[in-house]
């Protein structure tokens, strides 16, 4: 803690943002309903509180019933509240339980102003039940010490005043039971400063706080109810956080001089150095770099390092070792500004002043200091003569190695190039002609070049045998030479006239056989290699033809696969891949489905062809073979018919009569609206109703039937007890050119005919929406198989755990509020969320469920884990009901019919099964509080079960801390 008085002193301050309580019929006027409390920055402020309004335009119709003591921050009531009050309210908003929202503000002096000033307000939250206060008799002992559901948690500024924080007594509660004696006390699991106030019963923070000591106090708060008879002990958990403040300089923990040497690496933006900058106080908002509140000055006169060098910072939060507590560590790395020439040769000092801007105090800066040598970079050769071997049936563009300078890999800022030529000028012409053979070519953006064939008619000549080159490497900016001799044989049998003529490219043959029996350009003994695929699936091993498969497929097109594009298009073709794949970086295919090969206009990957796999030689067979064997097949075949026709003719006669069809088993669209979910009252079915395909016809549906050998089904996306989701690609699709991914619905071996039924009942209904917030289905596979539902592939899954993962990232819409005390996660990446990003979810969403309640559908089971984000962060309405786990969490609960979602279900879906456009409603209401908590789990802490009850009784959800004023006009409140 900071001996001085920091200079942004808050002042007066809420320890608690949010206030609840619950008012009833009849409560008299001047009854205390609950008190606030503000802490103070000195011991002579005096706290002024005050109702106050957003604007004068928005103040309730309830807001002359209350009244806040000025000194002492007591809500009371003004008037005997009566149930035409209550039905007032009513009109507005017909709920059994009517929620009153207030704002306070706290401020040092007098005023008669009431529009709510940005800072230094707290909202009160009053549930108006519509029944007389419970009498004593009838009140849980609980009721008495603590309110149901208060969930704010207080936060107290370190190094402030000490003060009352929270009052323990519930005031509206005060007159329920006059003969009880109700005390308080509070406990810590480590030494804490907190005490209760014996005559106000106040909760006191005893001490200035110091969060580099602690940021968090557990507290238990004891309550005693004492009567004549009975002493009854209670007890409930209370959180303290510590706010932050910039009370601690910065520190050097460690050196603060780096030594570096910089040598091969010299390009512009290369990063070198790392020192390290500790601050016992966390940053304003982490990890938006941004909110940096350090600033860096550069100490150094010299034009060269200016022009040169430049300071890099970023900070990250971390544990420190002795308490866990939580402080900001700066890391500052320097950074050319400019790539350095290969000659350069110096050695300089760099010195950087870093001052953390809001310090208070005199020592707020440290020093940072750099030893920086440059060394000159030196173009060699090993001294050693390389020998590389070529057969003389290679093709045209074969390769044969790689030359390079001593190094070279670990080269960046600068660029080599290479050259070959003849050492001996004096050789014959025939000779000389033997040196066109081979030639370098330049790897793009890489200090190596790469040994190629260039003309196959040497290889064919018995003179041309030992080939000696000069390789000449030329640095880029000083044109600095060196030189080395390499040596090239020629070796093996040469092909014929005809054969050295004829190339073709690899990459057209889709079959082991007609590969490896076809000369092809690139390929290092004149035949192409087949590569077998071994995995299922779109998979980066797939199966292909290569001319060589060292450098072919290996997802880099380097300088020589460039030259001609029928050299290696795997790698290198930047034109249309029809069917299962995955795109390199920049071309080629990285991964594919089958096997890939490539013709002149485009590359295909599809399904292999097992003709060669499978292929077996075939015997001669001669007359007498060919009759004894047509014999056998006549004999197999009559004593097959004679078989059947006998266990037929058992089975008929000791299998009872089939039933007549009924109504049950039709696939007509009932009178009321479609549900666009599953039935819950079928979700679970017996294995004794499997359904067996023989009796379950489905009729087809032309214009919705798509061919099942033109679907190729891919990984799970989703898996429950009697069906699944799975990435597929479709070929054709719609008339569309190529494949497009899609997602297929589909039932599990053990799913029922009811299952079934729900299937088919989401495919009738699919055929009739058509909305870009609705998932989309573009057919189905009905016929000579499984039932397969074809809709849209959503990139991003369901909206549930994609808010999930976004927490990861640090949503930035928090940072609206947050202040340097609010928890961060690490590794930040480029999908944070807005709250406007949350607006946006809700509204396409809302347009979506719009659609449907015009369509006079329900969906029955809207929550976030059955709306899907597809790519643009787009909303689809859906339901890949067979797909979710149904025991995940606590989203479902067993019932006697089936599993339902009890979280989302509104009250007269609960208790009464009637399903509307108005229970939607609800279940948009729960998705809302979904979005705002990134995909938090409804009326946390609460068992389904117990729901049940505490809806009857009026008990609604709090609105999220982070819910934006934006959303406090959709009903997420």
């Amino acid at each position: 803690m900071s001996s001085s008085r920091p200079v942004g002193a808050v002042c007066l301050y809420f320890p608690q943002t949010e206030y609840t309580e619950t008012v009833y019929v009849g409560q008299a006027a001047g009854t205390p309903l609950l008190q606030l409390h503000s802490l103070l920055d000195s011991a002579s402020e005096r706290p002024h509180f005050y109702l106050c309004w957003p604007s004068a335009h928005k103040v309730p119709l309830y807001s002359s019933w209350f009244s806040m003591d000025l000194h002492s921050g007591v809500l009371s009531l003004n008037k005997t509240l009566e149930e035409s009050d209550y039905a007032a309210l009513l009109a507005l908003k017909a709920w059994s339980v009517q929620k009153l929202f207030l704002r306070t503000m706290v401020l040092q002096s007098s005023s008669s102003w009431s529009h709510c000033s940005n800072r230094k307000t707290a909202r009160i939250i009053l549930d108006f039940v519509n029944a007389s206060v419970p009498e004593c008799a009838h009140t849980d002992p609980k009721e008495l010490c603590f309110p149901h559901r208060d969930t704010s948690i207080p936060h107290i500024m370190e190094n402030r005043f000490p003060g009352a924080l929270k009052q323990l007594q519930r005031l509206s509660r005060a007159r329920v039971c006059p003969n009880y004696t109700i005390t308080y006390s509070v406990e810590s699991e480590s030494p804490a400063p907190f005490a209760v106030n014996d005559s106000t019963w106040e909760l006191i923070v005893t001490a200035p706080l110091d969060r580099e000591e602690s940021e968090r106090y557990r507290l238990l708060l004891l309550c005693t109810i004492r009567t004549e008879a009975v002493i009854t002990n209670l007890e409930t958990p209370l959180e303290v956080f510590v706010n932050d403040e910039d009370d601690n300089a910065p520190f050097i923990n460690g050196t603060d001089t780096a030594d570096i040497t910089i040598s091969y690496n010299r390009t512009k933006g290369g990063l070198f150095g790392t020192l390290f900058v500790y601050d016992r106080d966390l940053t304003p908002i982490y990890p938006e770099q941004n909110q940096n509140k350090y600033v860096w000055t550069s100490l150094n006169s010299d034009p060269w390092i200016k022009e040169t060098f430049d300071l890099k910072g970023t900070f990250r939060e971390k544990k420190n070792a002795l308490g866990g507590i939580r402080e900001t560590v700066h890391d500052y790395k320097l950074v050319l500004k400019r790539s350095l020439v290969v000659t350069e040769n110096r050695s300089v000092q760099l010195h950087y002043l870093v001052n953390d801007t809001t310090y208070p105090g005199l020592r707020g800066t440290v020093l940072l200091h750099f030893n920086v040598t440059v060394l000159p970079v030196k173009i060699t050769f090993p001294n050693v003569t390389q020998v590389y071997s070529v057969s003389r049936r290679a093709s045209v563009y074969a390769q044969v190695g790689r030359v390079c300078v001593d190094n070279c890999p670990e080269f960046d800022g600068f660029t080599v190039s290479y050259r070959l030529e003849v050492p001996d000028r004096n050789l014959s012409s025939s000779l000389q002609s033997c040196y066109s053979a081979v030639s370098v070519s330049q790897a793009a953006e890489k200090p190596w070049g790469l040994l190629f064939v260039n003309d196959t008619e040497p290889l064919g000549r018995p003179e041309c045998r030992e080939l000696v080159y000069t390789v000449v490497a030329v640095e880029g900016h000083t044109q600095e030479e060196t030189i080395v001799q390499i040596v090239v044989l020629l070796e093996g049998d040469a092909a014929n006239a005809q054969e050295a003529q004829e190339f073709s490219s690899c990459a057209g043959n889709k079959r082991r056989g007609e590969c490896e029996s076809v000369r092809g350009l690139g390929a290092t003994n004149g035949r192409c290699q087949w590569r077998q695929g071994n995995e299922r699936g779109i998979s980066e091993s797939y199966s292909t033809c290569s001319p060589d498969l060292r450098t072919c497929p290996d997802s880099i097109c380097d300088a020589v696969e460039s030259k001609a594009p029928s050299i290696c298009p795997q790698d290198c073709t930047e034109d249309l891949v029809v069917g299962g794949h995955e795109r390199g970086l920049e071309r080629g295919i990285q991964a594919g489905y089958g096997t890939c090969y490539c013709l002149t206009e485009r590359c295909f990957c599809e399904k292999e062809d097992d003709e060669d796999l499978y292929r077996f030689p075939v015997a001669i067979c001669d007359d007498m073979c060919k009759t004894i064997i047509a014999t056998a097949l006549l004999l197999s075949f009559i004593i097959s018919i004679l078989l059947s026709s006998y266990f037929i003719h058992r089975y008929h006669k000791n299998s009872p009569k089939p039933p007549i069809a009924s109504a049950e088993m039709t696939f007509r669209r009932p009178a009321q609206a479609y549900p666009i979910s599953f039935n819950a009252n079928n979700l679970r079915r017996g294995s004794q109703e499997s359904i067996e395909t023989d009796t379950f016809k489905i009729p087809e549906d032309p214009k919705w039937e798509f061919p099942r050998k033109n679907l190729v089904l891919g990984k799970t996306l989703g898996e429950g007890e009697f069906g699944k989701v799975v990435k597929a690609t479709a070929f054709r699709l719609k008339g569309k050119a190529g494949y497009t991914t899609v997602a297929v619905k589909m039932l599990k071996e053990n799913a029922s005919h009811s299952e079934l039924r729900d299937l088919l009942s989401e495919f009738t209904l699919l055929k009739q929406v058509n909305h870009p917030h609705v998932i989309k289905m573009f057919g189905a596979c009905s016929q000579d198989g499984p039932m397969y539902l074809i809709v849209e592939y959503a990139k991003f899954g369901s909206l549930r755990n994609f808010l999930r993962e976004s927490r990861k990232v640090g949503p930035s819409y928090m940072g609206r509020d947050a202040n340097r005390n609010s928890s961060y996660l690490e590794n930040p990446d480029d999908r944070a969320l807005t709250m406007g990003d949350l607006i946006s979810f809700a509204w396409q969403i809302s347009r979506g469920m719009q659609y449907l309640a015009e369509m006079k559908l329900v969906h029955r089971d809207l929550a976030a884990r059955n709306v899907l984000v597809a790519e643009g962060r787009k909303m689809k309405i859906s339901d890949f009901g067979l797909s979710r786990d149904v025991y995940e969490e606590d989203s479902y609960v067993k019932r006697s019919k089936g599993r339902i979602p009890v979280k989302w279900m509104a009250i007269e879906s609960l208790f009464d099964h009637i399903y509307t456009t108005q229970s939607d409603v609800w279940s948009f209401g729960v998705l809302l509080w979904e979005i705002v908590t990134l995909g938090g789990n409804p009326y946390p802490g609460i068992a389904p079960e117990r729901l049940f009850n505490l809806l009857k009784t009026g008990y609604r959800m709090e609105r999220p801390e982070n819910c934006s004023e934006e959303m406090r006009t959709a009903p997420c409140i």
